[in-house]
């Protein structure tokens, strides 16, 4: 007896108590820590632009000239110039005479005129203006064409000092234009791309080369020379999905801003479809020269925003409801409320109708959406003869909101009328939905329905 004393004694009555304290007081911190925060937002009237920005392809009547001989090359006709049958564009020359004659008077600082210098300039500036770090290799290509460019233009100017001094020899052929149209001098094997032979293909643009055609250089009989646009008439090709193709079909015509420069066009839009997959074609009949040399372009698609109230993405939820015939109300019911009869059993047995009052979260194709904590798979409804039962048991899924303007979290329904990462809108003043000025959850996950929130 007096050892079991003893132990008692031994006891450390004051330390047990500080370690239930310790132990209960980190419980509720970590609780406290690890809960989640709700927040509110105010639902107000907005707009959200749809995402229209594609990258298309360039379809042009376009013709590929082919070099009468061989030899040096060197070109007069400037890049994106209109020529008319008959105008020089380039000179190929056997012996390099004219190359050798051209280089020696490059070296003179009137070369080229307080016009072209002008010109240079433009485009540098123009390239600057969208320049991007991310498509870096665009760069190569834009040093291909000022190289070019400062030789066309050097050449054209030298071209008459050259003929005067009777400098052509015969082994310098002459090549003037057999159509009229727009010169290019770059090719990348797309020249006979047409609507009819778009597919998946056409806009992978990763093993995508240009090849440019440039002065001084080594040309063979029958190899690329020069390319013609024929036409100022011209397309570009987009891809779509099948919810913006059917949108798109209905415009029309549309308006097109290019992303490298800002400009807008309207254009008339064409709606195709190959197996699974939906495409866009953009017609236009003018500034077909401002894009000439690219094939690949960035565009924006012009369309009205869309309106309503804006809310953000992480608000919307998807809750199952109850789907019960609308023949079954017997009464409406005070704010968005039915009167219903279910089916009940007395303590004796004998068969009943209940009385109740349900909330009605939407009403769509002749049926009532019903909480399902209201009712419960095995519950009847009674038709208001009592002769016939409905069994509680089909379900259908709805899109909403928490509303917590009562300081609860209330499921209200909403219609997307546009979405986009952060915020969609939703119809206004839609029966059993929300209002503009209405306090909804910021983030469906840190609420339960029903649960009570604190701000």
């Amino acid at each position: 007896m007096s050892s079991n004393r003893a132990k008692l004694k031994r006891i450390n009555y004051p330390m047990i108590i500080l370690m239930i304290f310790l132990i209960y007081t980190a419980y509720v911190a970590f609780s406290y820590f690890n809960k989640k925060s709700i927040f509110s937002y105010e639902v107000r009237t907005g707009s959200l632009a749809k995402s229209n920005i594609y990258q298309g392809v360039a379809i042009r009547d376009e013709e590929i000239v082919t070099s009468i001989d061989t030899g040096y090359v060197e070109y007069f006709a400037r890049e994106g110039e209109h020529v008319g049958i008959g105008d020089l564009i380039y000179s190929v020359d056997e012996s390099g005479v004219m190359t050798g004659l051209i280089n020696s008077e490059s070296g003179g600082e009137n070369s080229l005129s307080n016009e072209d210098l002008i010109e240079l300039k433009n485009e540098i500036s123009k390239f600057s203006s969208v320049y991007d770090n991310t498509e870096y290799s665009r760069t190569y290509d834009f040093l291909y064409s000022m190289n070019g460019m400062v030789l066309k233009l050097a050449n054209a100017n030298m071209l008459e000092e050259i003929s005067k001094a009777n400098a052509t020899s015969d082994s310098v052929k002459l090549c003037r234009a057999e159509k009229t149209g727009y010169v290019v001098y770059n090719v990348d094997g797309m020249e006979s791309l047409s609507v009819n032979g778009i597919n998946e293909l056409t806009f992978d643009n990763t093993e995508y080369k240009k090849e440019q055609l440039l002065s001084a250089s080594l040309i063979d009989e029958g190899s690329d020379a020069y390319k013609l646009i024929t036409s100022e008439n011209w397309s570009i090709a987009i891809q779509l999905d099948s919810e913006r193709a059917a949108e798109l079909a209905e415009e029309g015509y549309v308006k097109v801003r290019f992303l490298e420069d800002q400009r807008e066009l309207s254009g008339k839009i064409d709606v195709y479809q190959v197996l699974d997959n939906f495409y866009g074609v953009l017609s236009f009949n003018s500034s077909v020269l401002a894009y000439c040399t690219e094939r690949f372009i960035d565009i924006e698609i012009i369309t009205e925003e869309e309106k309503g109230l804006k809310i953000p993405v992480s608000s919307v939820v998807y809750k199952e409801f109850y789907l019960v015939p609308e023949e079954l109300a017997i009464e409406e019911g005070e704010e968005n409320s039915m009167y219903f009869l279910r089916k009940v059993f007395k303590e004796d047995g004998t068969l009943t109708a209940e009385r109740i009052n349900l909330h009605v979260y939407a009403f769509e194709d002749g049926y009532y959406y019903i909480d399902d904590q209201a009712l419960e798979i095995g519950d009847y409804l009674l038709y208001s003869d009592m002769a016939s039962e409905y069994p509680v048991a089909t379900k259908g899924q709805l899109v909403g909101v928490y509303n917590m303007n009562m300081g609860y979290a209330d499921f209200r329904r909403i219609k997307k009328l546009y979405e986009n990462e952060e915020y969609a809108i939703v119809e206004s003043n839609t029966v059993y939905g929300l209002r503009e000025y209405d306090y909804i959850v910021l983030d469906s996950t840190t609420v339960a329905e029903g649960g009570f929130v604190y701000e």
